[in-house]
């Protein structure tokens, strides 16, 4: 752990003791369990077991052994293991040959199998749905594959889910947030610098219709130190809000030659359907997870310092020394029950909330008996039944279970076991102390803890990593601390109580629509390094000239941002503000409206370098052996594979790069149905023997049959605008490409007028320039760029 301006912090990639030699942490899954983590990973190939470990913050680890030594289990691929009640359930797929369930009444076992060889690929992943109703998702070569499930070892027919990644998909897991199902998954080669994660949301079903939202892949990097990332797991952070994705990442070679793997953990945030990885993947210092505002239970009994323990007859309760003091909490109670002599309709126990003295408080009270919880609402000494579910009929009372209210100004939700059961909007949010009380059964209680925060709110104060992306309802609490409006308004779909306006955008995610003069909102950013840096926000263009003013710690640079078209009708843009320069370490950063109106999702914040004024001429001379992928051959015209139907790449310049003209010289020697590309904006490019073709992220012009056709790349490709263009064999035609901000202008042999135009909505805004082709009869000569 590091000491930094941030406080304590971590840094990707993570080191714990006992991981396998010579492998690592590869396929990391983290389950919570009655207020501690448990890790598993896969098994390094030969060896026979599988690895545990526990932490009850999610920065310091300790090793817990092997969780099973069945012999079954050598070279384990991608462990995942799910607790119901009373039993853990581990699934995995042992060298990849078919899938088992073990089973153990313990986290870190000892499992046993349970199963035989039930097949369905690798990668198997479990989800239990708010009606107990289970899933599994497994990897598979056309996408992820889903089944409904009739108990823990049965799978029903699967059926493809939309979670592809062109190629082999694999490390699926779903998690349930605000109604809404996200899947992520993993794809390209495991061994591909492209290795990646992408997720997809659907709200009807687990096996639904999934979207696959614009900002994908959220977690990736190709950069030589830091590479490789994917397989993931989420979970649910310390402070009982705020979520976290764990991944490996790629370094060096094994003793059999693939690379070694190691643990990384990074923050999630949520904005409406809208899930954000913060940094894509971070390398650098980032603020430890919170932990809860109260706990008690970790690992040992409760201690009664803690707690008001009041017993009276048969009657006992406990309630908290420290009370929740917003308007708003999470609070978790974990508990078993002893019900030996307990007759029914005699035992009572109930978990206390929002507790200011006996005759106001809210409950929840779980009826062994009946297989039921029931909320109540105890208001001046008058008890009030406000909703009721039934639980399964399968519960053992005697097993540990969960009970978890999350309430703020807009709901109260109850969850048993994490099945959402009950969601009620009449009951007022207020602050009070949590605790229990029982009558005639005799409870072990456990973990319990609150936090004052709910339903994502931790989202806004957490330090947003830059590079990177901040959503824009995420500013700072607190009025004239995080925001400012002169004229509050209501009926926003969030955040109500702050009177900025926000509403959901077409997208399925919330944006902010700032009006007043001198209205702003403010954002904690932990910047990765000195340097200048680029900002973009998504902005709904009105037709009006909007000026802004972007303050770091007070200082402060005025940005025009234009009028836009007048002819889209409010069209939805990704728009540069400007450019400023940041120092490494921890700020505040305040959008401030000047003139105008500003309507923004998000911002993209992006380090870049300026090319020289003088034009780079050669470039084919700048460009490194590491950066040339396939068989290129120089002529003295200039550069041409040697293969026809190969796929060969260059890459030049920086990732830094923002506008510019890049320019080349074309010619085809002889007819070809093989491509030849111009290259520009480039990031995150990989190349491996088995991966997707098109592994990179920018735009490529694309030279055919007598057509160029622009391609927007994202590990596939779209194609988003034609024209056509003559090119004689044997001549070269000189191309340029102007690219500005979202818009990209094409120019042939000097014509004064662009023979091709597009503006792309949601662009990549900088990144290298390279060249590509597939055949020898391309040849590329006098590749140049020069800043716009």
């Amino acid at each position: 752990m590091l000491i930094s301006t941030l406080g304590e912090s971590y840094q990707n990639s993570l080191a714990l003791e006992q991981e396998w030699p010579d492998y690592g942490i590869g396929d990391p899954y983290v389950m919570r369990y009655n207020g501690l983590y448990y890790l598993y990973c896969s098994t390094k190939d030969f060896r026979v077991g599988i690895k545990a470990w526990s932490s009850s913050d999610l920065i310091h680890w300790k090793y817990e052994g092997l969780a099973t030594e069945e012999p079954l289990t050598e070279g384990a691929y991608a462990p995942e293991v799910v607790y119901w009640n009373g039993y853990f359930y581990m699934y995995t797929s042992p060298a990849g040959k078919g899938h088992y369930v073990l089973r153990s009444d313990s986290p870190t076992g000892p499992f046993t199998i349970q199963t035989e060889n039930l097949g369905l690929s690798i990668d198997g992943s479990v989800f239990i749905d708010d009606d107990g109703k289970w899933y599994f998702t497994h990897a598979d070569g056309k996408g992820i594959i889903g089944h409904e499930m009739s108990d823990p070892y049965t799978m029903q027919d699967g059926k493809t889910l939309n979670a592809y990644l062109g190629h082999w998909t694999e490390g699926s897991m779903i998690i349930k947030r605000d109604g809404k199902y996200f899947m992520t998954y993993t794809g390209n080669h495991v061994f591909s610098k492209g290795y990646r994660i992408n997720y997809a949301v659907a709200t009807d079903s687990p096996m639904g219709t999934y979207k696959v939202p614009e900002n994908n892949p959220i977690v990736i990097s190709t950069k030589q130190d830091f590479n490789g990332l994917g397989h993931s797991s989420s979970v649910i952070g310390p402070n009982l809000d705020a979520y976290y994705i764990f991944y490996h990442n790629l370094i060096g070679h094994s003793a059999e030659g693939p690379p070694v793997r190691k643990l990384n953990m990074d923050r999630i945030v949520f904005n409406g359907e809208k899930m954000v990885v913060l940094g894509d993947g971070t390398h650098f210092p980032q603020p430890v997870p919170q932990m809860p505002d109260f706990y008690d239970g970790v690992n040992k009994p409760l201690d009664q310092k803690l707690w008001d323990v009041r017993v009276k007859e048969n009657e006992t309760n406990w309630l908290s020394n420290k009370a929740t003091d917003k308007n708003r909490f999470t609070a978790e109670f974990n508990f078993r029950m002893n019900m030996e002599n307990t007759r029914v309709g005699e035992a009572s126990f109930e978990t206390i909330f929002s507790y200011t003295d006996d005759n106001n408080f809210n409950s929840v009270r779980v009826d062994p008996a009946l297989r039921s919880m029931t909320l109540f609402e105890m208001k001046d000494g008058k008890r009030k039944q406000l909703a009721a579910a039934e639980l399964p009929q399968s519960m053992d009372f005697t097993k540990l279970h969960t009970i978890r209210v999350e309430s703020d100004a807009r709901s109260t939700k109850i969850y048993f076991d994490q099945m959402n059961k009950l969601t009620v909007t009449d009951i007022t949010v207020k602050s009070g102390k949590i605790g229990y009380t029982y009558r005639n059964v005799k409870p072990t209680l456990e973990f319990t803890a609150f936090s004052n925060d709910a339903d994502g709110s931790s989202d806004f104060e957490t330090a947003k990593p830059v590079p990177g992306s901040i959503e824009a309802v995420h500013y700072l609490e607190e009025r004239d601390k995080g925001f400012h409006v002169g004229h509050p308004v209501k009926g926003s779909v969030m955040r109500e109580d702050d009177g900025v306006p926000i509403q959901m955008s077409e997208d399925g995610s919330n944006a902010v629509a700032i009006a007043g003069k001198g209205d702003w909102l403010a954002y904690r950013i932990n910047v990765e390094s000195d340097g200048t840096y680029g900002f973009d926000a998504m902005m709904q263009e009105d037709g009006n000239d909007n000026v802004v003013e972007l303050q770091v710690d007070g200082k402060s640079q005025r940005f025009e941002l234009g009028n836009g078209s007048q002819n889209e009708g409010n069209l939805w843009v990704k728009k540069h503000i400007g450019n400023m320069k940041l120092t490494q370490g921890e700020h505040i950063l305040t959008v401030k409206l000047v003139k105008g109106k500003l309507n923004y999702r998000f911002l993209n914040i992006y380090i870049i370098s300026e090319l020289p004024t003088e034009k780079l001429s050669n470039m084919f001379n700048q460009i490194l052996p590491e950066d040339m992928y396939g068989n290129w051959m120089k002529h003295e015209d200039g550069y041409a594979v040697q293969t026809e139907g190969s796929d060969a790449k260059m890459y030049a310049g920086s990732d830094e790069w923002t506008d510019y003209r890049v320019e080349v010289d074309l010619k085809s020697t002889a007819d070809s149905i093989e491509e030849a590309g111009l290259l520009f904006r480039v990031t995150n490019e990989s190349e491996f023997r088995d991966q997707v073709r098109d592994s990179f992220m920018g735009y490529q012009l694309t030279f055919r049959n007598g057509r160029m056709v622009l391609k927007k790349m994202n590990y596939d490709q779209n194609e988003v605008a034609s024209a056509p263009v003559s090119i004689d064999s044997g001549s070269f035609v000189h191309v340029a490409v102007d690219v500005s901000g979202a818009t990209m202008k094409v120019y042939v042999n000097g014509s004064r007028q662009p023979v091709l135009e597009w503006t792309d909505t949601n662009a990549y805004m900088h990144g290298k320039i390279g060249i590509r082709s597939s055949s020898p009869t391309w040849v590329f000569a006098n590749l140049s760029v020069v800043r716009r």
